[in-house]
C-alpha cells in the first residue's frame, strides 16, 4: 500500500518553487557557457559541467543524509587481551 501527504506534498513543491526562484538570483549562466554563483564577497566562475556535477554531488548527499546507515556487525572475541604493561 502507498500513502500519500498530499499536504506535505503541496507545501514541499511550495518550498520548492520558491527555493528555485531563490537560486535564479544567486546563479546566472553567462554568455560563454559558464555558470557565475554570488556569494556574499565574490562571484564564482565554473564550467557548467562542474556546476552540475556539484549539483548532482549534492543531491546525492541528501539523499544518503536520509538513509539508515548499515549496523556493522563485530565478531566478539574468544580470548582475553594481552595484559601487558
Amino acid at each position: 500500500m502507498v500513502e500519500i501527504d498530499l499536504e506535505r506534498a503541496q507545501r514541499a513543491l511550495e518550498q520548492l518553487g520558491t527555493a528555485l526562484e531563490e537560486a535564479r538570483g544567486v546563479i546566472r549562466t553567462a554568455p560563454d557557457g559558464t555558470v557565475r554563483v554570488k556569494t556574499p564577497d565574490k562571484v564564482i566562475s565554473l564550467p557548467v559541467s562542474w556546476a552540475v556535477a556539484g549539483a548532482v554531488a549534492f543531491l546525492v548527499a541528501t539523499a544518503l543524509s536520509t538513509m539508515p546507515a548499515p549496523r556493522i556487525r563485530r565478531r566478539e572475541r574468544d580470548e582475553e587481551p594481552l595484559g601487558i604493561g
